[in-house]
């Protein structure tokens, strides 16, 4: 309707919805949800294209030195995310066309894991909220443990700048372990 609008403001002869819509579809553009992403500063963004920068030559020998880690939550039952179907007019209560739902959204699982080189590292289940004494706990039992045995001692920890991961607590922790050669 904007595009629309816009056009027939700048036009003698307007145009319709449709006509606007059909040429829209033809150029390749199609209507989509839109994604979701963290809102970044404009210092982030300078921040992540200089590591990108910084790191645009590394061999393939270099990157097998990094410990990948992050965490993922899984639906135990259903989706947060919008279905799509095609159906016919009286098909709305139709089996195929209905997305299955249970009270109270189905529970959900939290886990933490790692990767380097192409290996697994510990996979580890994180129960309740998880804080920089959490986070600091899985440094100690996991991620590090995992880097040793998947990279050895000189590995690369890469991880978000989530505020657990970068507490003091866990800052002086991996500070402790790199000067130790660990």
């Amino acid at each position: 309707r904007s595009l629309t609008a816009q056009l027939n403001s700048t036009r003698q002869k307007p145009v319709s919805k449709s006509t606007v819509r059909r040429r829209v579809t033809a150029a390749g553009l199609h209507g989509r949800i839109s994604s979701r992403k963290p809102l970044l500063r404009l210092q982030n963004k300078q921040k992540r294209l200089r590591w990108a920068q910084e790191h645009a030559n590394w061999t393939k020998e270099q990157w097998n030195t990094v410990l990948w880690t992050d965490e993922s939550k899984f639906q135990l039952f259903g989706s947060n995310r919008r279905v799509y179907v095609h159906r016919g007019q009286g098909e709305r209560a139709s089996p195929q066309c209905i997305t299955p739902t249970v009270k109270h959204g189905g529970g959900s699982v939290m886990v933490r894991g790692s990767f380097a080189g192409g290996e697994v590292g510990d996979l580890y289940k994180v129960e309740g909220i998880l804080n920089q004494h959490g986070y600091h706990s899985i440094l100690q039992r996991h991620a590090i443990p995992s880097g040793t045995r998947l990279v050895g001692p000189n590995f690369v920890l890469q991880q978000d700048n989530d505020p657990k991961h970068s507490s003091k607590l866990c800052k002086n922790y991996l500070e402790k372990k790199q000067e130790a050669g660990v």
